[in-house]
């Protein structure tokens, strides 16, 4: 059920936003045409829906160790959830695991990060879009990891790197072994402050091509923040705003232009 936040949020986002006949930059509406109104069928698509729906139907219930924004004013706080309630509530929608997996397919990044596996649906799009790049996989909760690891070997999506831990604590040490980022996927600690923190620390391994997605960006007055902060940031030359994600380009050859796309 959506908050009247949420609600306010997207009734703004809906008269901000243009269709793709209104945006005047080459590049937007290449990407508008060929990422966003890509409806080609995939495989790809077809064995994730069918792992989502065989989790959708899995009452088990696991312990979960919340970090972000759910710990609320503690640094963490456990909960039972079933496997179910977290994939209908904290997974990727096929509407935007589609975004993700033919934006990797257009970029062709070989090298990938994700703050917040959960339990990898959204992992999945982008490692079975590109299966010679290498993702690396950040998740704080270790019975979610486990999920994912068990979901990653079902579809036999073998170059996903795992890694479990605080984005905090996990990040900083895994940026000397990726030495150079060509794609990050933010979706974890909903948290303004955090949320600009990890995009900072990315940059320190970003490129001119580097293509940043940020989940939830008008979630919480916090996150619609941090989303308009990393849009203002002088290394970001583009935006485009979905309503649920953000995307960054760093690309110097575009002029800079904050776009609101009807999606």
């Amino acid at each position: 059920m959506p908050t009247i936040s949420t609600i306010l949020a997207y009734l703004r986002y809906l008269n901000k936003s243009g269709t793709r006949h209104s945006v005047h930059s080459p590049f937007v509406y290449t990407l508008v045409d060929e990422v966003l109104k890509n409806n080609k069928p995939d495989e790809a698509f077809q064995r994730i829906r069918h792992l989502r729906n065989t989790l959708l139907n899995k009452t088990q219930q696991i312990e979960i160790t919340d970090f972000g924004s759910g710990a609320m004013e503690k640094k963490y706080v456990f909960r039972f959830e079933s496997v179910a309630k977290i994939v209908k509530k904290g997974s990727v929608s096929e509407k935007y695991g589609k975004v993700l997996f033919h934006l990797v397919q257009h970029f062709k990044p070989q090298t990938i990060i994700e703050l917040g596996s959960s339990v990898g649906i959204s992992t999945l799009y982008m490692a079975l879009a590109k299966p010679d790049a290498k993702v690396y996989t950040i998740e704080g909760c270790t019975t979610k990891s486990e999920q994912a690891s068990s979901n990653f070997r079902k579809l036999a999506a073998n170059n996903i790197v795992q890694h479990i831990g605080r984005f905090d604590v996990v990040l900083p040490d895994l940026l000397p072994q990726v030495e150079k980022l060509d794609f990050a996927f933010v979706d974890g600690n909903h948290i303004y402050k955090a949320t600009v923190s990890y995009f900072e620390t990315l940059l320190k391994i970003a490129h001119n091509d580097t293509v940043f997605v940020f989940d939830d960006i008008h979630w919480s007055g916090g996150m619609e923040k941090a989303w308009n902060e990393i849009c203002d940031n002088e290394q970001v030359t583009v935006s485009i705003d979905l309503f649920r994600m953000g995307i960054i380009f760093l690309n110097k050859q575009l002029s800079k232009q904050k776009f609101v796309i009807r999606f």
